[in-house]
């Protein structure tokens, strides 16, 4: 397997759609998004795999796989990140690639990130002709991952400084690395952040390109989809729905004496860790702010399956905080859900 550094545009939507930003020497800084931006999308993915963008064309290792290792520079400059990896990927031919170009049409994926690109755009203040804006064609798409080895890390992890004089910063020239410097830096991608500079430096995550139009619409029949799923999901384990969208809430149900309440969360255009923090805080208000009477079991629940990471946290919540979380997700025809009060699933 080729280990392959590739260095990506900055973006503060998780690579799941273009965000705006504009400080990048590549196309960001020129037309107002990059055809990286999409990467991690999985949402998008077609036949178990994402469909990804590189400038490098890898021509000379068609039959190869590769394991490529995603970096990116923050607005501050001072540091480089490692943002997330293709574990598994490999070339798409040229049948596959003919194949996603016509699921993008069927779906109209092609046409939601033409809109999301044109929102990225205008965000940047780039007075570029609407006409002019065109995301890479599907053709373009050139390296597949199975979904289950795309990785984003969060947080994302600062790539040491000896890879500083060592790694390509052209976006057109990665940089090939042994097969055990990509080991030693994937086993690194758990540890923490020394000498991260939290005063100067900008966030890692934003949840404002959520906002914009083209997301919107994406957002609200997910959102339905995946609460009507859930409550199916709550009468298949004998739990009683009482209430939804009510007062705010996604879903109110019993379980058995306990009464529980439940915030949905479409983690398109954000990532799982940002989906969690911001239903915390809804979860507060449904159950303390003004007149609420706290249920006695919160529910997060999200559509995407969330990081060792995010277990670790609401566990910690509950454990040491004692607040009485339950985290699920979406998962095959049901939902995983891990108790923080059993530490087990179910």
């Amino acid at each position: 397997m080729i280990t392959v550094l590739q260095r990506v545009c900055w973006n503060n939507s998780s690579w799941k759609l273009p965000s705006g930003e504009t400080f990048d020497s590549g196309n960001p800084g020129k037309i107002g998004f990059g055809n990286e931006e999409w990467n991690f999308c999985k949402e998008d993915s077609f036949q178990g795999n994402v469909f990804g963008w590189l400038y490098w064309s890898a021509k000379k290792f068609a039959d190869e796989h590769f394991r490529i290792l995603f970096w990116t520079i923050p607005p501050s400059g001072k540091i480089r990140l490692l943002v997330g990896a293709y574990l598994d990927a490999s070339l798409a031919t040229k049948p596959e690639r003919r194949q996603l170009r016509s699921y993008f049409a069927k779906k109209g994926i092609d046409k939601r990130r033409r809109d999301e690109a044109i929102d990225a755009v205008r965000n940047s203040g780039k007075k570029i002709p609407v006409t002019s804006i065109r995301p890479a064609s599907a053709m373009d798409l050139r390296f597949k991952c199975p979904v289950s080895k795309v990785r984003v890390f969060h947080p994302y992890r600062i790539l040491p400084d000896e890879f500083r004089g060592r790694n390509n910063a052209r976006f057109k020239n990665p940089t090939i690395l042994d097969e055990s410097i990509g080991e030693s830096l994937l086993a690194a991608s758990g540890k923490s952040l020394p000498g991260w500079d939290y005063q100067s430096s900008p966030l890692l995550e934003d949840v404002y390109p959520r906002a914009t139009p083209a997301s919107l619409k994406i957002i609200s029949p997910r959102h339905k989809a995946l609460s009507n799923k859930f409550v199916r999901w709550l009468a298949s384990t004998g739990r009683q729905v009482i209430g939804r969208e009510k007062d705010r809430v996604d879903v109110e149900f019993t379980d058995g004496r306990i009464l529980c309440r439940a915030e949905l969360k479409v983690c398109y255009g954000m990532a799982t860790t940002m989906a969690i923090r911001e239903s915390m805080g809804q979860l507060l208000e449904y159950n303390y702010y003004g007149w609420r009477t706290p249920a006695d079991r919160w529910f997060i629940v999200l559509d995407s399956e969330p990081s060792d990471e995010d277990v670790t946290y609401v566990r910690t919540l509950f454990h040491k905080k004692r607040l009485p979380l339950s985290l699920c997700w979406k998962s095959g025809d049901g939902f995983k859900q891990i108790s923080s009060r059993a530490g087990s699933a179910r």
